[in-house]
């Protein structure tokens, strides 16, 4: 005769499934309701080495926060395009505290191939325009877990560092 004791499963699976709904939960959570996500801006960009086929740069990233709260950043990745066409990869894991209605700044690195190096000269020298677009797009970790992706375009004019005549 076999005997199968049934009188605790059905709380076991109801412990389990909640225990799956936090998790789903926490994994899942962004912003606040009604916050707004911060703004990822590109502060700083200097080139550290460069090799034949890869080129580091130290790059400082602004990170705005419109919102009533701090956060705390711990990690970062991104990619950078410039003229439409990827150039560098980065990463990041100084944590920094952006305090509300502030900003704050976090140093990382990123690094470029020989591939989007010379597309880059290609474009400068064919003299198609003395501006660049640029493009930064990634994600941020908070501390916590939260994830939070951002986009950032701008451009830049290197007519304007010329002496006006």
């Amino acid at each position: 005769m076999t005997c199968v004791n049934r009188g605790n499963a059905p709380g076991v699976t109801r412990i389990a499934a909640a225990f799956l709904l936090c998790a789903l939960f926490a994994g899942c959570a962004g912003l606040p309701p009604g916050a707004q996500p911060p703004t990822v801006t590109i502060a700083d960009f200097a080139l550290d080495k460069a090799g034949l086929f890869e080129q580091q740069f130290n790059v400082r990233l602004r990170i705005q926060n419109p919102n009533p709260e701090e956060f705390r950043v711990d990690g970062i990745a991104f990619d950078v395009d410039i003229n439409d066409q990827p150039f560098a990869k980065g990463v990041g894991n100084q944590p920094v505290t952006v305090p509300r209605y502030g900003s704050g700044f976090m140093p990382v690195e990123a690094v470029s191939t020989l591939g989007g190096l010379i597309k880059q000269f290609r474009h400068i020298y064919t003299g198609e325009k003395a501006a660049f677009k640029y493009r930064i797009k990634g994600t941020l970790s908070l501390a916590g877990g939260t994830r939070i992706p951002f986009e950032q375009t701008g451009d830049f004019d290197f007519t304007a560092l010329a002496p006006k005549p």
